[in-house]
């Protein structure tokens, strides 16, 4: 049998909604005024960042997952949430959008020193590229990662091909090569290479994949460019475990068609999914869908909430 973890804790940092007003439920904890002590100051932009650990026989791993679009925002969260930074075990980008790492290097440099030595960063091969959006003839840079930026924080950056062991019971994807064939990504996503803009595929984007003893598995994804679903089919077959527990991420839902919409949440019907937790891009016709079509499944997200999914006691 695959090794399992206890417990899986995903604390969002960086989200495109806060709502201070909205109270626990079955799987998550808020940081309501009540938990701070105050009124909660926390700060939304269009990115996503988690701090997800795992538990297992004790033993913990933490790991920083995407950083956001700023690093204002970014270290502001990750101060007004006193989260410690020395326990972070490693780091993992999801993919190359600005998004998603435009707070890794503002948050290096604020924390580097209380950051463990010998620390690791996970991505993709693609990630380092330049991003482009277009219309048309109309284009729009959307940035480029630098490698050598992170290593010059003495950051050992190590790149993901394969589904590949994080921690005992937990893994990051690798590259996904077995799509849906109806989840299709948008014509307007480029990538460069080699001087020419080219239909970006997002082969190297990373998920993060959890089982969970006596539940099952815990996607964490980012944005989903592959689809959400053929993500977690994929999750299935590289860890063998044959439930799909819980979703929580981006589902990079917004803006396209309803019938789009409604066979992904429909699919989530049929894997049988217990928790779905919209964030970030999935848009809000998207989660409306998830509410209606999946009721008593359906989370909302709040910067600064702590998703908890744990083993039967």
């Amino acid at each position: 049998m695959p090794a399992a973890v206890d417990r899986i804790r995903v604390t969002t940092v960086v989200d495109n909604y806060v709502d201070n007003l909205r109270q626990d439920d079955a799987i998550a904890r808020r940081y309501s005024a009540f938990v701070a002590g105050k009124m909660p100051d926390l700060r939304a932009e269009h990115g996503l960042a988690h701090l997800v650990e795992v538990t297992r026989a004790g033993d913990r791993f933490t790991m920083a997952l995407d950083f956001g679009l700023t690093p204002d925002t970014m270290n502001h969260n990750f101060r007004e949430l006193a989260l410690d930074p020395a326990a972070i075990d490693a780091l993992a980008l999801s993919h190359g959008h600005r998004d998603h790492w435009g707070g890794l290097t503002g948050f290096l440099h604020g924390w580097r020193r209380r950051l463990r030595k010998d620390l690791a960063f996970y991505g993709g091969v693609d990630h380092f590229r330049p991003r482009w959006q277009q219309r048309g003839e109309r284009r729009v840079y959307s940035g480029r990662l630098s490698r050598d930026e992170i290593e010059r924080y003495e950051i050992d950056v190590r790149l993901v091909a394969k589904p590949t062991p994080i921690a005992e019971g937990l893994w990051l994807s690798g590259e996904m090569h077995a799509t849906e064939e109806w989840e299709t990504i948008p014509s307007n996503l480029r990538v460069e290479e080699e001087g020419e803009l080219l239909q970006d595929t997002f082969i190297g984007e990373q998920t993060l994949v959890a089982n969970v003893r006596d539940r099952g598995l815990v996607v964490v994804t980012s944005c989903s460019h592959r689809g959400i679903i053929g993500i977690c089919r994929n999750a299935v077959r590289f860890t063998g475990v044959p439930r799909v527990h819980a979703v929580i991420g981006g589902f990079h839902l917004s803006g396209l068609d309803d019938a789009r919409i409604t066979r992904v949440v429909d699919a989530f019907r049929g894997l049988d999914v217990e928790h779905v937790v919209p964030q970030h891009c999935t848009g809000i016709e998207a989660i409306g869908a998830v509410m209606q079509r999946l009721p008593g499944r359906f989370t909302a997200s709040s910067v600064g909430t702590t998703f908890e999914f744990a083993a039967p006691d």
